[in-house]
């Protein structure tokens, strides 16, 4: 300021040496000496007051530059701050996610060192296959009730043809069950005598049942079936052979402590299939219910 001052006094200072000097030498102007006086204080007072014109703006610049350098400066502080706070952050949350890392591989670690408790121990080892339940065996001369599906008779039958039935009961042997009523039962015809293709002869029809469906597969059986209707030359009624005139055994109830066949008994009209005589012939209809002793014991599977 006080360089800003001197420039602006310069000239004043001057004009009055300059009327000093002039005085000096005897070359004054016409003016006297108290109108230069007033003129230098004049011109110093205007310097005086263009220097402080200028000051002033001089110092209002400096105020306006320092508070933009200041505004610039908190701007400056305030991001550079955010940034070390992201910073921050960002490593305590990679350290915690470290920390975590570590924990649960340590976690994983001690697992594997213990030892895995009894009942995990116990499930993985194999466990036995229980064993299978013992085979069903029906003993030999056990009657199987079967139901013709097809009728079948001596005058049109021969030897070989199929015949089909089914049971019309359980086969239940000490309690287990082999066979479940209406079981396929598969036989073919063995023996045919026609009355009256044979002149003197007995009519006689003989059939072997050989395969016993069960849910597990067909099962070989051998039952037989053998009846007979009344000779040519005699004229008594027809009897059945493998059958009890009583009446046919059903439910197939057989015990091994006895060997024997337990179950009811029904009558001839209700079930027993009895020969009739047509003519010298034997016909069984269908729907007819015989009865077939095993020739030997069977074996099914066990349940």
């Amino acid at each position: 300021m006080s360089r800003q001052l001197t420039r602006s006094l310069t000239p004043a200072l001057l004009a009055v040496l300059a009327v000093l000097s002039l005085a000096g030498c005897g070359k004054a102007p016409a003016p006297t000496t108290s109108d230069a006086t007033a003129d230098a204080a004049a011109a110093a007072q205007t310097a005086a007051s263009a220097a402080a014109d200028a000051a002033s703006a001089d110092a209002a610049r400096a105020a306006e530059l320092a508070a933009r350098e200041k505004e610039v400066s908190d701007r400056e502080a305030v991001v550079k701050q955010q940034e070390i706070e992201a910073e921050l952050a960002r490593r305590d949350a990679e350290s915690a996610r470290q920390a975590a890392a570590a924990s649960a591989a340590a976690a994983k670690r001690q697992a594997a060192k213990k030892p895995p408790p009894p009942a995990a121990v116990a499930s993985a080892q194999p466990q036995p296959k229980a064993a299978p339940p013992p085979p069903i065996v029906v003993p030999a001369g056990t009657p199987l009730a079967i139901e013709l599906v097809s009728p079948v008779g001596t005058k049109t039958a021969v030897v070989g043809d199929p015949v089909q039935g089914r049971l019309t009961s359980n086969l239940v042997v000490d309690g287990r069950l082999a066979a479940a009523a209406g079981s396929a039962v598969s036989g073919t015809v063995t023996q045919v005598v026609s009355g009256s293709k044979k002149i003197g002869g007995t009519p006689t029809l003989g059939i072997t049942f050989n395969s016993l469906a069960t849910g597990g597969g067909p099962v070989a059986i051998s039952a037989r079936l053998l009846q007979q209707g009344a000779s040519d030359t005699g004229k008594d009624t027809a009897k059945v052979v493998g059958t009890t005139a009583a009446g046919a055994i059903i439910g197939h109830q057989v015990s091994h402590k006895s060997g024997a066949v337990v179950g009811g008994l029904i009558g001839g009209a209700t079930g027993l299939a009895i020969a009739q005589k047509t003519g010298g012939e034997v016909s069984l209809a269908a729907g007819a219910v015989v009865n077939a002793p095993l020739d030997a014991a069977v074996q099914f599977a066990g349940t």
